[in-house]
């Protein structure tokens, strides 16, 4: 049975239009040039056929050949709401979705946060670098180190395999944005002495959610919810989103006022920190170059947008 963390590949735009990109497409792109941004830093600088370019962090691909002047495949992992764009570059030998043969390098059996013994085998790929299968620990009890295993590849993330045996329950691949049905199947206190929301899925997989963040959405045992995919992270877990119990992503409400600071950037420009109180009572903060206190009599509530939803409270934007 397999677990999942409810709660980012480092690549984004360096132009902030992509109104031509779409979620979960794959799209060709040149190597322009490697550039070092920083001391520890490494970019690769892509171009899409559209011009537009981007960086990609080059650690993860070390062993992918790039080269400049190539043109690669990749595909847009996510776009996020702030409009950053995350690639994932295709891999020379393996494709998402399909089984190889791996050999074993290490065999270990584990307990998991649910306090369940599990077993992950460690294999290598066509390239050298190492990759978790997730395994049945009876199934695993079958296999000796340097034995092969064939393995199907749930994902690929910052050049990683993340990979499963068919002895598992199937992992559903997840896409970043959407929304899935799960049903809270417990609410307890976990390895970490911290309480949380058991969901599954409809293959029985695990998932959790942090009970603090949304003990105002009077979750209960039971009940079916929607989620959306915040991300999946560099070990392999999706990181979930409630639907929140009022507000939409995309609509308009009123929030109360609570206070407006202002912070200076250069001498020409100026960012304002706005403090709201949702409906739960709970302290946003959002940021703004517009001053809206200016020439304004005190302010009981203003207008915000809903632009996404993280670890319960709304992110926003001021209308204008």
């Amino acid at each position: 049975m397999f677990f999942y963390f409810c709660k980012e590949s480092y690549y984004y735009t360096v132009r902030n239009s992509n109104k031509n990109i779409i979620e979960g497409k794959t799209y060709s792109f040149k190597i322009i040039k490697l550039v070092k941004l920083s001391k520890n830093e490494e970019f690769f600088i892509l171009e899409s056929s559209l011009g537009r370019r981007h960086l990609l962090t080059s650690k993860y691909y070390k062993r992918y050949g790039f080269e400049k002047g190539q043109t690669i495949n990749c595909r847009v992992d996510k776009i996020n709401c702030s409009g950053k764009i995350f690639l994932e570059p295709e891999h020379p030998h393996h494709k998402q979705g399909k089984f190889y043969y791996f050999e074993i390098k290490n065999i270990e059996n584990q307990t998991n946060k649910f306090g369940e013994q599990v077993s992950n085998i460690t294999v290598i790929d066509n390239l050298g670098n190492d990759a978790i299968c997730n395994i049945d620990k009876n199934t695993a009890a079958n296999f000796n180190v340097g034995e092969l295993i064939n393995c199907k590849v749930q994902r690929i993330k910052k050049g990683t395999l993340y990979l499963s045996h068919n002895s598992v329950h199937n992992k559903i691949i997840l896409r970043h944005g959407k929304y899935y049905d799960f049903k809270i199947s417990d609410i307890k206190k976990l390895s970490d002495n911290k309480t949380y929301y058991i969901l599954l899925d409809n293959n029985k997989n695990k998932y959790i959610l942090d009970y603090e963040f949304y003990d105002n959405y009077n979750f209960r045992i039971g009940q079916s919810i929607k989620c959306s995919i915040v991300k999946f992270s560099s070990k392999g877990y999706y990181f979930l989103e409630p639907q929140h119990p009022f507000y939409e992503i995309n609509k308009e409400y009123f929030f109360k006022f609570i206070k407006h600071e202002k912070t200076s950037i250069t001498n020409e420009n100026e960012e304002y920190t706005i403090t709201v109180e949702d409906i739960f009572g709970n302290e946003i903060k959002f940021t703004s170059d517009k001053d809206i206190l200016s020439g304004e009599k005190a302010l009981q509530e203003i207008k915000c947008k809903v632009d996404g939803l993280k670890k319960g409270k709304a992110l926003l934007s001021l209308i204008e």
